[in-house]
């Protein structure tokens, strides 16, 4: 009988920390955004009428979630970027269909070139600073 109480409360235990973890994970994983993207859209729509050209994306810029926003307004397009803590507008940029293909392929060339170093790092046994595991413990190799 003791046993028995016993496993149902490690068992109850355990769920409570499953729980608890998933919740603390979600929490870490979603970034502080304290507007939505459809209210970062209407805030961009009432500065700039136009028409929404592609999804808003939420963007770490610099250390501050901003949402990136892009709208045509007659002939000319605009990324507008949308603070997503304050709703503010932080930035507006005038651009081309063009120009946002060149940054987009420039955006991922440099994702896949910061995934190549670290996928060299990790054959070599390297961490992110370049010094191996030997080093770190102060060992040469010769």
């Amino acid at each position: 009988m003791k046993k028995q109480k016993s496993i149902r409360v490690l068992a109850g235990g355990a769920i409570a920390l499953a729980t608890l973890g998933a919740g603390l994970l979600a929490a870490q994983a979603a970034p502080h955004a304290k507007i939505s993207a459809a209210r970062a859209n209407a805030i961009v729509l009432k500065r700039f009428p136009g028409k929404l050209t592609q999804k808003t994306t939420l963007e770490n810029e610099e250390g501050t979630w901003q949402y990136g926003v892009m709208v045509r307004s007659g002939k000319t397009l605009r990324e507008v970027m949308v603070d997503a803590n304050t709703g503010k507008i932080a930035d507006i940029e005038v651009t081309s269909a063009a120009k946002e293909g060149v940054e987009k392929r420039q955006d991922a060339a440099a994702a896949k070139a910061k995934g190549s170093r670290k996928a060299a790092a990790s054959k070599k046994g390297e961490h992110e600073t370049g010094a191996t595991e030997s080093n770190e413990k102060g060992e040469s190799k010769n």
